[in-house]
């Protein structure tokens, strides 16, 4: 009988990652994909697939060796039970499957059960802190609402306000004609694109963003400090709840750091990309599926 296998899957509202490892822990294979908050439904089971796809072709691996993989997914989106519950029931080809948010996974990759707290400053934002066992969630909840201090609340917050700035209401700068360019200096069309944009699209212009507060542009400055209170203000709530250390998730969090309080700078942790990260977490919960399959 072949052993197992065990593919982790970080999902997050711009792409998503999958690695794949034996039953002795060695790195089979890695494969990416797209968006992948379950809230955008079938198109991020999708992407998920084609990124756990990938890495069965970089292990050298068809399709049928998904019957003995066990599987973790941590994916943005499934703060809610009912979206859980949605990727849960929907049919896949695995021994076995247990699903959790990406701050869950990048939690159990960053401290291996042991007292943490993780922030991913993304496309989204999410912090949790599990001390002593006991699980707490600070933001997540999704760009409707939440995601504040994120790549997607700075790329829209660049967009409105460089509206603002057309619409005689801000002072036009370097950003928001910049901005406004990539509509054709039309915010109608900035509102037709806004009508078919994920986060992720948004969030593609976060760079910009800090690009233009780089160089002292009074608009990005501005929404760069925003985002930075914003950040702050999860960090501060975490340390409150007693974590001894937060790891740093996310691609905007190296470029936002350095506009954070210095107080709290001490406090954030950086974590070893292939090592530590939201997908060994999700091994970690693949694994202890096959140990206690009861559980999922």
């Amino acid at each position: 009988m072949d052993s197992p296998l065990f593919i982790g899957v970080d999902g997050g509202g711009s792409r998503c990652s999958a690695r794949l490892r034996d039953e002795e822990g060695r790195l089979l294979g890695e494969g990416s994909g797209g968006p992948a908050n379950a809230r955008l439904g079938d198109p991020a089971i999708v992407e998920v697939m084609k990124a756990c796809r990938n890495a069965m072709a970089a292990a050298g691996l068809g399709e049928e060796s998904f019957a003995r993989t066990h599987a973790g997914f941590g994916l943005a989106g499934t703060q809610q039970e009912d979206h859980r519950q949605a990727v849960l029931r929907r049919p896949h080809p695995f021994a076995s499957l247990s699903v959790d948010t990406d701050s869950y996974a990048a939690w159990l990759g960053a401290f291996k059960g042991r007292d943490g707290a993780i922030l991913i400053v993304g496309t989204g934002s999410a912090g949790l802190a599990v001390i002593g066992g006991r699980r707490t969630t600070v933001g997540g909840w999704g760009a409707e609402i939440g995601d504040e201090g994120s790549g997607m609340a700075i790329g829209r917050a660049a967009i409105r306000r460089s509206i603002w700035a057309h619409d005689g209401m801000g002072v036009p700068t370097p950003l928001s004609e910049d901005v406004l360019s990539r509509f054709d200096g039309s915010p109608a069309k900035a509102v037709i694109w806004a009508d078919a944009a994920n986060p992720g699209d948004f969030a593609r212009l976060a760079p910009v963003v800090f690009d233009h507060a780089e160089r002292r542009d009074r608009l990005a400055m501005s929404i760069v400090h925003e985002a930075a209170l914003d950040v702050e203000r999860h960090v501060t709530r975490l340390l409150d709840i007693g974590a001894p250390a937060i790891a740093m998730i996310g691609g905007v969090f190296p470029q936002i750091l350095p506009w954070l309080a210095p107080p709290l700078r001490p406090h954030l942790v950086t974590v070893a990309e292939g090592e530590t990260d939201a997908m060994e977490g999700a091994i970690l919960m693949a694994r202890r599926a096959y140990v206690a399959p009861a559980e999922v």
